[in-house]
Order: structure tokens, then sequence, then C-alpha cells
């Protein structure tokens, strides 16, 4: 089969799911779409950068200790506090609704239409995006990454002109992040969770690291540390939401 049949096919086969199980917002239920233009416009944006080690938007002088402070900068869409954007995230990333990422995509564009301040990675002559990649059991489970595919997103609405990279491969954590509410217990559980999996250009690109979301910063900082060792000298991170 031809790829125009193909994508024909996969055209009609959506088509007909949708008859069967028409799309109704992830937010509000209302039907017609997996999120509705009313929802997509009153998603509350973060237009401040938070602090890329504890994810404070106050300006402040971050008392963390040095050696956490291994991302450069942090730029979130949202917050996880909206039930808007919450739904968007839970629904992708527990119920496999990838019907969600066009609308992610949506609101991705819709940020960068409406930020004002400069990209932080403005002035990287060249730079990669790597996913905040999960635990290989939980990829397994649900059949995708869903840092990948907002990886992708990013790509495509914010920086077209970098490249996706596979460079990091995860263990396995003890315990699920999301299970843990203390700070330093979430920081153990992913200690040395990442390794480098493929061999690095001797001097690395910057790396824009993709999460959903951004809680104590363990994973990410975590990831930023194993790349820094193999010499990658900046990193900045971007996440959909900021939760706390």
């Amino acid at each position: 089969m031809t790829l125009l049949g193909k994508i024909w096919n996969c055209r009609l086969a959506t088509a007909a799911l949708d008859v069967i199980f028409p799309p109704h917002c992830a937010a509000c239920r209302r039907a017609g779409s997996w999120f509705c233009a009313d929802c997509l416009s009153k998603v509350e944006l973060a237009f401040k950068d938070p602090c890329a080690v504890c994810g404070g938007l106050k300006t402040h002088q971050c008392q963390a200790p040095e050696g956490l402070r291994r991302i450069d900068a942090l730029v979130t869409l949202g917050f996880y506090h909206d039930p808007r954007l919450r739904a968007v995230i839970h629904n992708l990333k527990y119920n496999g609704a990838t019907c969600l990422i066009p609308s992610v995509k949506e609101l991705l564009a819709h940020y960068r239409n409406l930020r004002r301040d400069p990209w932080p990675w403005t002035g990287e002559e060249s730079m990669v995006i790597q996913p905040l990649i999960g635990a290989p059991k939980r990829i397994r489970a649900r059949g995708f990454d869903q840092a990948e595919l907002i990886s992708e997103a990013v790509q495509e609405t914010i920086v077209p002109w970098a490249k996706r990279v596979s460079w990091l491969q995860r263990g396995k954590s003890v315990t699920a992040q999301a299970d843990l509410k203390d700070q330093n217990l979430r920081r153990a559980n992913v200690l040395n969770v990442y390794s480098v999996s493929a061999t690095l250009p001797e001097k690395p690109p910057a790396v824009l690291l993709v999460d959903d979301v951004f809680t104590t910063g363990a994973t990410m900082r975590d990831a930023a540390r194993t790349l820094r060792l193999s010499g990658v000298e900046r990193v900045y991170g971007f996440v959909l939401a900021l939760g706390k």
C-alpha cells in the first residue's frame, strides 16, 4: 500500500472512531473536541520563568545547595494547579489520551505567540532536544512515553531548528516519583538513574530537556548532571506545568 493510501486509511479509521466515541473536552467535558477552544483560551500561562533549582516564581536568591544548580534555565508553559492544563496532562499521562497532542501543540503555539521575553537559549548556535524519558516499566505499561510526545510538540512549535536526540537511558527508580512528596526522598529515588547511551560529539551542543511537570526538579537535575558529566556545558529545561 502506498503512503497516501495508508494516510487515507488512518483518517478513515479516526473518523470512524470519532463517530463511535465522539470527542469531549478533557477539561469541561463539552462535546465536539478533545480540548475546547474556551478551555484552551483560559489556561493560565506563565510568562515569568521559574527558578531552575526550586521552581519558585518570586524574585529571590535561591537557597538550594550549589550541588543542585545543574539546569541553566527553566521555562514552563503553565501551572499544574490550573484544572484545565492538569486535565490535559493527567489524561495524556495516565489515560493514554494521545489524541490530546494536537491540543498540546496548539497550547504551545498560543504561548509562543504571547510570550514577550526572549527564550533563555537565545543566542545558542546549536541545541538539541532530549525528552526526560520515563521509567521503562511505565513506558511499557502505557505503550508510549509522554515526554517524547511532548518533546516532538515543543520542537515543532518552539524550536523547529533544534534536533531531537536520544542520548539518555533511564534505569529503574525505587518508587514512582508521583508517589513521593518529600523532596529528599524524590532526590534519592532518582539519584544516578540516568546514563548516557550514545557517543556524544567532542563538543556537545546545548541540551533542552523536556518533560510534562516540574515538581521538585529531582529527575531533571539528575538528567542534567549526567549530561554535564559527559561534556555538555549548558542544559535548559522546558515543561508543560510547574507543580507544587
